[in-house]
This record gives structure tokens, C-alpha cells and sequence, in this order.
């Protein structure tokens, strides 16, 4: 499943870029999300909680920093997560970007995603807006911070 989107943040894009790689920072903006353990620079752990219609679930997950690059404000990043009762898993690459506007600068993500378990059987519509209104929560929380 590939999940697009993009949002505008009143700020300039040295500030949103140092935020969105600092992966403990910008995972306080990630409705559901809490850092674990920071197994070393590029990797950590999460847990993940989601709410897809009538399926609640949590997540034991890794995030692994793939690649930041200064010049293009780009991350990329590989997310791996089981499901805590052991029902399914998550698996996606997920990328950012952020590029200068004339009010401050866009954030634009892409996530191909592979669902497993329960939250694959409620259907991709349901997953897509579950994903689309956590995408605007995270949008404003990190607004806040800037």
C-alpha cells in the first residue's frame, strides 16, 4: 500500500529538516508513537499504538534511519513492526522531504507499506484514512514545536 502526502509549515526548512531527522524528537509529533530505546544513532525502537475502525492494536517496532541527505532534505527511513499480541506485523519505507515555499517550507511524505494481521483485514480505504487524518494530527503537532 503506498500512502502520499504533503503539508505547508510556517517555518524555514533548516528548522523543519532538523526537526524531522531527529527521529525521538519528531516521533513526540507521530499520534500513538513513544521511543523505547535509541540502540544507537541510525536505529530505535518504538511502540505504536493504531486505530483502524474497530481494531485497536499496538506495535513493538524499529525504526532505522536509511539515509538523510543534506542537500536535497530528504530521509529516508525503514520501519519494521510486529503486532504485541503476535497477530501481524508492519513493514515500510517511508520517505520524507522538505522543500522551500514562499510562506516557509512543505513537507511531503511517502510510505509504501506491507500490513499484516487484523488491521489488513479491515480494508485499504479504512487504512488509507486512518493514515491520512494521523498525517494531519502529526502536521499540527509539529507546527507546535517549530
Amino acid at each position: 500500500m503506498i500512502i502520499e502526502d504533503a503539508f505547508e509549515v510556517d517555518a524555514p526548512v533548516a528548522r523543519v529538516w532538523d526537526v524531522l531527522k531527529d527521529v525521538p524528537r519528531v516521533a513526540g509529533c507521530i499520534p500513538g508513537a513513544t521511543i523505547t530505546e535509541v540502540v544507537d544513532p541510525k536505529t530505535f525502537r518504538a511502540n505504536v499504538g493504531v486505530r483502524v475502525g474497530p481494531v485497536s492494536v499496538s506495535y513493538n517496532a524499529t525504526i532505522a534511519i536509511e539515509n538523510l541527505d543534506e542537500a536535497t532534505h530528504q530521509a529516508r527511513f525503514a520501519i519494521n513492526g510486529d503486532e504485541t499480541r503476535g497477530r501481524g506485523g508492519v513493514r515500510a519505507d517511508m520517505t520524507s522531504q522538505v522543500v522551500a515555499t514562499p510562506a516557509g517550507s512543505r513537507v511531503t511524505l511517502r510510505a509504501d507499506a506491507k500490513i499484516s494481521g487484523v488491521v489488513a483485514t479491515v480494508g485499504g480505504r479504512l487504512i488509507e484514512g486512518v493514515a491520512k487524518k494521523s498525517i494531519a494530527t502529526f502536521a499540527e503537532n509539529l507546527r507546535k514545536i517549530l
